[in-house]
């Protein structure tokens, strides 16, 4: 099993250590010259909009960029106008992107293989690295067909900080960007440093300085927007895992380096040595490159009464979790855009975060922040100040403006 993924990646590892930027430029230029070749439209003249849920529609594991995907593709749902037409698709490493029944299964919906007209738009709204290198030449021809191309990017993280993630995911990324660097017609970015970050890495990796669009899409922050109903309806009594009378602060993601964990363990830890009763509760899956984290956590002193961390928590219930928290800290190294903090600010709740440029743009709806360096001393007495006046009602939070469906409306408008 661990000699297959490597095999796979060969190719890939090779290119990478031994392909220069030159090179790639002229590969990059090679496959963005190649002429596209228009179809007539159809018929009744409509367009279609095939959006890619390659992960999600097999695999839901409730991470923030899946609360994105599943949001942003129920509101486009919503929000898409009669003049185009809705279809779900997928791939796999046999079969090439096919339409699919979602959100909810349809035995009678035929499945039809992905085939462009002019006018039509590819949406890679999913963060499916492996399919688009399996079925390149298919997206490919969709674009010599008169379609377009566009993809959804949440950061440029990888490439830019490789040391915070697995060697194989950096591989697959590296690929998965040069694929689109050659690919694509335009760029729907999560903040406007995704934009940057992106502009930044196209041109000094693969020398591609214009030629594409981009377009900012507004983040949401209801994840009540991107639960299934059914899922809802049979859950909506289903009781909470600890006690939230206390007063708790809450840490949301993956555990993974970037997040910054440790760090906020280590003020908590402080606190708790001086006798101090705040609560911490983290909610996040396992990630890469945590185990001595994973260790930290489940045998610390506090684990499971001043320190609790749950891995399995669906939408439903973080939306709860929420609700009952006092404030959520964002202890996060480098983020595309940070999620987590626009969700706390949307259930009117309090943020500490670190002090980074992503988190600034934020700081008049009610964030605060710790210095990007803090030691454990002084991240402890920065969380203490800070919950003090959480609980005594001291800061104000200002709840955002944007919506799932303003995301969805910015992306119909960007690849109309």
């Amino acid at each position: 099993m661990i000699l297959k993924p490597f095999l796979d990646l060969l190719p890939y590892r090779i290119d990478q250590a031994i392909v220069g930027r030159a090179l790639r430029k002229l590969r990059i230029a090679y496959h963005r010259n190649k002429g596209s070749y228009p179809v007539a439209p159809l018929p009744d003249g409509l367009r279609r909009l095939y959006i890619d849920l390659t992960v999600i529609s097999r695999h839901d594991a409730g991470t923030g960029i899946q609360r994105v995907v599943r949001a942003l593709a129920l509101a486009l749902i919503e929000e898409t106008p009669p003049a185009w037409e809705v279809h779900f698709v997928t791939a796999d490493r046999r079969r090439r992107y096919h339409t699919v029944s979602w959100p909810h299964s349809d035995p009678t919906l035929e499945s039809n293989e992905m085939r462009a007209r002019e006018g039509d738009v590819f949406f890679g709204l999913d963060f499916a690295l492996d399919t688009i290198r399996f079925h390149r030449r298919q997206l490919a021809r969709f674009r010599r067909d008169g379609g377009s191309l566009w993809f959804l990017i949440c950061d440029l993280l990888p490439a830019e900080k490789p040391e915070w993630f697995s060697p194989n995911n950096v591989i697959r990324y590296k690929a998965w960007i040069e694929i689109l660097a050659g690919l694509a017609d335009g760029f729907l970015c999560i903040s406007g440093q995704t934009e940057d970050d992106l502009k930044r890495v196209l041109n000094d990796r693969y020398g591609l300085s214009g030629g594409y669009h981009t377009s900012i899409v507004p983040m949401g922050y209801d994840i009540k927007e991107s639960i299934h109903l059914d899922l809802a309806e049979t859950q909506v009594n289903r009781p909470l895992r600890f006690d939230t009378s206390p007063p708790f602060s809450l840490m949301v993601g993956t555990l993974e380096p970037r997040k910054g964990h440790a760090d906020i363990l280590a003020g908590f830890s402080e606190m708790w040595l001086h006798g101090a009763e705040d609560r911490l509760v983290l909610v996040g899956r396992m990630g890469w490159k945590t185990e001595g984290l994973q260790d930290a956590i489940r045998s610390h002193p506090e684990h499971g009464r001043k320190l609790v961390w749950f891995d399995d928590v669906d939408d439903l219930e973080l939306e709860r979790i929420y609700q009952a928290c006092q404030g959520v800290i964002i202890g996060s190294h480098a983020e595309g855009f940070g999620l987590p903090l626009i969700e706390a600010l949307g259930h009117g709740k309090p943020v500490l975060a670190r002090d980074l440029p992503i988190f600034r743009m934020h700081e008049d709806l009610g964030v605060r922040y710790f210095p990007e360096n803090a030691t454990p001393k002084q991240l402890g007495e920065t969380i203490k100040a800070w919950a003090a006046d959480v609980q005594a009602g001291h800061i104000q939070v200002v709840r955002p403006e944007a919506g799932w469906k303003d995301a969805a409306k910015t992306v119909l408008s960007a690849v109309s």
